[in-house]
């Protein structure tokens, strides 16, 4: 079982925190959160219930469901039953790895990349940039560098 299909885990409280990584507008957070709303409460989906329920038109409807779609965030799949508004893809994106390594020890971070303990001075350097820099951009400088074969911070 996947972690976000675990009954402990809250989607809309998950979705909401990591709604800036995710990159979502408030147009297609509204159409997330329904429609993880309608899937747990097991109320059909169709675009005239998202229509109703959000007062969204249908043009702009189709743009966000095509947006959520091309993200992979929301797969619609159509079963015999019904049609399938799948949000899997929203838990299952690279977020859930950018978040472990946020979560993750920068000094940990640097030291599995260069594949070496870091010196001192590396490690001092590293926290004085986590004080006045955004760790996201820290870490995809280290990606950069390391990508270039840069294992060093001299």
């Amino acid at each position: 079982m996947k972690w976000y299909e675990q009954k402990y885990v809250n989607h809309r409280d998950w979705i909401l925190d990591q709604m800036g990584l995710l990159g979502i507008d408030s147009v297609e957070l509204v159409i997330v959160l329904l429609i993880d709303f309608m899937n747990q409460n097991r109320i059909e989906i169709t675009m005239d219930a998202l229509r109703e329920k959000t007062g969204i038109q249908e043009e702009e409807l189709n743009r966000v469901i095509s947006a959520l779609c091309a993200k992979k965030y929301l797969k619609i799949k159509a079963s015999a039953r019904a049609v399938v508004f799948d949000l899997s893809g929203l838990f299952e994106t690279d977020i859930a790895r950018v978040e472990n390594i946020l979560d993750r020890s920068l000094i940990d971070t640097f030291e599995t990349e260069f594949g070496r303990t870091l010196s001192q001075n590396e490690m001092q350097k590293i926290s004085d940039w986590n004080k006045v820099t955004d760790k996201r951009l820290i870490i995809a400088a280290l990606r950069e560098a390391s990508a270039y074969q840069h294992l060093n911070l001299g």
